[in-house]
């Protein structure tokens, strides 16, 4: 369902098919429960493939982050296309994955690791129009 590869101490997990539900969404929680397992999971899911996540594709990727969360790891996101960007902003869940446009900037360790401060131009700002109450 996915290929897989270790570069350095990090595990990249790239899918052959689209997020939508069935085998290959149960294939990746159970390849990041496995990893997690093992040891700390430092995990980068590589998109290039893929241009299309289901509600349940979306489920599949917050569950595999919450498992590499509870097993004091991380889950990262590369290539991104912009149909999964934009319901990754929908669905606010841009606050809770770390994307990044290459493979080799996720890979690498994050400044937080390196006890440096968070760099204010990688602030995560929204494109929703400002909204107007009453």
């Amino acid at each position: 369902m996915f290929d897989s590869r270790v570069v350095g101490d990090v595990y990249v997990l790239t899918p052959k098919k689209n997020l939508v539900s069935g085998t290959e969404t149960s294939a990746l929680i159970d390849a990041v429960a496995e990893l997690a397992a093992e040891a700390t999971p430092k995990i980068v899911l590589d998109l290039h493939r893929i241009d299309w996540v289901s509600s349940i594709g979306i489920e599949a990727l917050r569950r595999s982050h919450l498992i590499c969360a509870e097993h004091n790891g991380w889950l990262r996101l590369t290539y991104v296309g912009a149909r999964i960007k934009s319901i990754l902003l929908v669905m606010r869940l841009h606050w809770v994955f770390e994307t990044f446009d290459t493979l080799e900037e996720a890979v690498a360790p994050s400044k937080r690791a390196l006890g440096v401060p968070p760099d204010a131009s990688r602030a995560r700002v929204s494109t929703l129009p400002p909204r107007t109450f009453s």
